[in-house]
Order: structure tokens, then C-alpha cells, then sequence
């Protein structure tokens, strides 16, 4: 593909993850140089983020609240959802950017009207993953260097944190942000591949007998790892003196236990 042509409906296909190589690097190459597709890119992003977020609460949705994003998706056009560039582009990714401009309403029910297990962490970092795509949970400070975020941290209310580097694996912090986990204060921080796969770390005070039983679990290198599955969502969360670390991420389940694996630290 030429850098300089729009990728079109190859968009949807990059996102899911379903282009050959090859193709994947050409649309890469196509993002660096053009806003208009990068800014699609991230609202389609932000609606596939959403959607796990519903699929995962396997809940029904009030009737209006049904009917109101039903009418928001009816009244948007094309041109007022997509850049003048790329506003011929597949109807798939109208409708999916269309969706990303509801994404703030539909996340916000699953967060305050949505009955939940209080107590279902796995859930509640797989949300806040989605919500870090969607923009509705925004970073404090963006930043690409550990130190920086660790210098946030540190003069900032909350837990002390630290920030794991995942830099010589190809992967790039975005930035930080304190937040709250089931009432509990997290330091929380965000990567981002250069697939544009997220993942999202959050280290809070607690212990891992708080979480329900895993779906799967590991003991390595004298840490006890316990995985959940939420949706396409993997969560693995492991403890490191009075804090519990978790990460989170779309990434293929064993490629994020190995990341898990390779960076738990012992306290200092």
C-alpha cells in the first residue's frame, strides 16, 4: 500500500488484528503520517473497547437506554463521524465510529447502573482497560519513560508504585494516572504496543485472597499468579509485598502471563 493512501475499510481489518504482516506494516506506515486515520484509528479503538465492556456484563440493558443509542446511531452522518479524507471509507467503521461517540454512555451505565459483584476485581480492571481505550478513564500525566511516572507517583497521594519498564520488549508506556479500584487507591498506568494492543498495570494495597477463585494459576520464580478471562480481556494479577499488581490487556493470554512472569519483583 502506498503511505499516502488512505487505508479505508483495511482500518476495521488492522484493529481486529487480521491483516497479514506485511499489510499491517503498510497501514503502521499510512498512521504515522496521517491524523485524520490515526484519529479514526483511536475512536475504533474505543468502540471495540466498549463492546468487550458489555459483553463481559452479560447483563440486559435498560429498554430506553437501548432506544437512545439506537436513535444517536441512526441521527449520525458520515461526514460529521469521519474525517473528510477517509468519509468514503467502509460502512462498518462509520457505524463503529458512530458507536465510539456513545461509548462514554454506554460505559457509564456498566459503571454506576449496572449490577455488579462488588467484589469482582477481575471485572472491574477489565472495565477500567476499556475505559483507558474509550478516553472515559483519562491519564494524569503522559509520558513514554518509567522514571517520569514513577516521579508522579511519588509526589502524589496513594500507594507507592513502581513503574515496570517494558521497553525491550517493544512496548511503550503512554502515561499515568491515580485511581480507585473497588474503593481501593491504585497507581495505574498504561502501554501500548506497536500493534496498538493496550495494556493496562494497576498496583493497589490488598491481598489476592480478596479476588475469587482463578480461572487458571501459576507459581514461578516464587510469585502465586492468578488469571482471569473477561471477555476478550486477560487479567493476571500477582502480589508483591502489601501491593497487588495486575495487568491487563487484549494480548494473547500466554503472551501476558510471560510479561507477568518476567516482571514481578520481590520488595526492596
Amino acid at each position: 500500500m502506498n503511505p499516502a493512501a488512505h487505508p479505508g475499510d483495511r482500518l476495521v481489518d488492522f484493529v481486529d488484528g487480521r491483516l497479514d504482516p506485511a499489510s499491517a506494516d503498510a497501514v503502521r506506515a499510512h498512521l504515522a503520517v496521517c491524523a485524520d486515520c490515526r484519529a479514526v484509528e483511536m475512536d475504533l479503538r474505543a468502540a471495540v473497547s466498549a463492546s468487550v465492556a458489555l459483553r463481559d456484563d452479560a447483563i440486559e440493558m435498560p429498554a430506553d437506554l437501548l432506544a437512545s443509542v439506537s436513535r444517536a446511531l441512526d441521527a449520525e452522518s458520515v461526514r460529521a463521524a469521519v474525517p473528510a479524507p477517509v468519509a468514503r471509507i467502509h460502512p462498518v467503521i462509520r457505524a463503529l465510529v458512530s458507536a465510539a461517540a456513545i461509548a462514554a454512555l454506554v460505559l457509564l451505565y456498566l459503571q454506576v447502573g449496572a449490577p455488579r459483584p462488588a467484589s469482582d476485581l477481575p471485572t472491574l480492571v477489565a472495565r477500567d482497560l476499556a475505559a483507558v481505550g474509550s478516553r472515559t478513564l483519562p491519564l494524569a500525566v503522559q509520558a513514554r519513560d518509567a522514571a517520569t511516572l514513577e516521579r508522579y507517583f511519588a509526589n502524589s497521594a496513594g500507594p507507592r508504585v513502581r513503574v515496570i519498564d517494558l521497553a525491550m520488549m517493544q512496548i511503550a508506556l503512554e502515561g499515568a494516572t491515580r485511581h480507585t479500584l473497588a474503593g481501593r487507591p491504585s497507581g495505574l498506568y498504561s502501554y501500548q504496543t506497536p500493534s496498538g494492543a493496550r495494556l493496562v498495570c494497576q498496583m493497589y494495597e490488598g491481598r489476592l485472597s480478596d479476588l475469587p477463585p482463578p480461572e487458571r494459576a501459576r507459581d514461578q520464580n516464587g510469585f502465586h499468579f492468578q488469571i482471569y478471562t473477561r471477555g476478550r480481556v486477560t487479567v493476571v494479577f500477582w502480589q508483591e509485598g502489601e501491593l497487588v499488581c495486575v495487568l491487563a490487556s487484549e494480548l494473547p493470554a500466554d503472551e501476558l502471563i510471560a510479561l507477568a512472569v518476567a516482571k514481578a519483583m520481590a520488595p526492596a
